[in-house]
């Protein structure tokens, strides 16, 4: 059966219940609406116009709190050109624009925790496997887009496969940068949360409350388990994850008294600090 190109406003359950607006292969959208209601699009999609622009702008954030103000090195066009020749094919939008942004940036494209080996691909370094572009690799895992569709692809017993509840291309970027950039801050920390953070349905919710006097949460991500936070002026950076059974939060700051002084309080959170790569 062919799957067909739809245009139109969908809803994603696990990005906030958001609606985006774009042009979606039948396979993505889940439902075709009711009651008013826009259909269901699966989490795991092609990137909408909104979803780059988002993408970009947070990038563009956390270049200025990782860096001071300065610009993220990124790729050139001509950079991004030779690599397309080199494939024999061109770059979805969202790929291009992340390697536009911050592409020659190793601090928002590889993990300062040198045991997790997560790392972005130098531009050079990506490949295409199957009709996927790997642009990631996690120890021994990549992650790839989808040349067609531009859904994130996963690996398993030598077979490329898509899982729809994943997040999408533009979300994981989002998460991950901020994750890769806590990590390389002149200081980090790990936390366990405790209390109605835990046990509440409205964690998210409850944590911009009650963060908001020392960070700002970003509005434009939109997943109902976690949060990222930010306070560009002094250079702070965290994110927030709850599932009901457990809360953490990381954090990165420019000082060690930041930390401790966040941590008593909201809670007496007790931090693990990190060793922080210098790259």
């Amino acid at each position: 059966m062919e799957d067909a190109m739809l245009t139109g406003t969908y809803m994603v359950d696990n990005c906030g219940k958001k609606e985006f607006s774009g042009t979606y292969f039948s396979s993505e959208v889940l439902n075709e609406g009711k009651d008013g209601k826009a259909p269901k699009l699966v989490q795991n999609h092609g990137a909408s116009d909104e979803e780059i622009r988002n993408m970009e702008q947070w990038l563009k954030t956390l270049s200025c709190i990782v860096h001071g103000g300065d610009n993220s090195p990124s790729c050139t066009e001509e950079q991004i050109e030779n690599a397309e020749q080199r494939l024999g094919l061109a770059f979805p939008a969202e790929l291009r624009n992340y390697y536009r942004t911050v592409g020659n940036d190793p601090l928002l494209r590889t993990d300062g925790n040198t045991k997790k080996k997560d790392r972005y691909l130098p531009i050079d370094e990506i490949h295409v496997s199957d009709g996927n572009i790997v642009y990631r690799m996690r120890k021994k895992d990549p992650f790839a887009l989808s040349a067609v569709k531009r859904q994130i692809m996963f690996r398993d017993n030598e077979a490329w496969y898509w899982e729809p509840h994943m997040e999408s291309f533009c979300e994981n970027v989002m998460i991950t940068a901020a994750i890769f950039a806590i990590s390389h801050m002149k200081h980090s920390a790990k936390g366990r949360l405790k209390g109605e953070l835990v046990s509440s349905l409205q964690a998210r919710k409850l944590a911009e409350q009650q963060f908001s006097r020392t960070f700002q949460a970003l509005d434009t991500y939109y997943h109902p388990f976690c949060a990222l936070f930010y306070n560009e002026r002094e250079r702070r950076l965290a994110w927030f994850r709850s599932n009901g059974m457990m809360a953490d939060i990381l954090i990165g700051t420019q000082t060690a008294k930041e930390i401790e002084d966040f941590g008593e309080k909201h809670g007496n959170i007790k931090f693990k600090y990190n060793t922080v790569s210098h790259l």
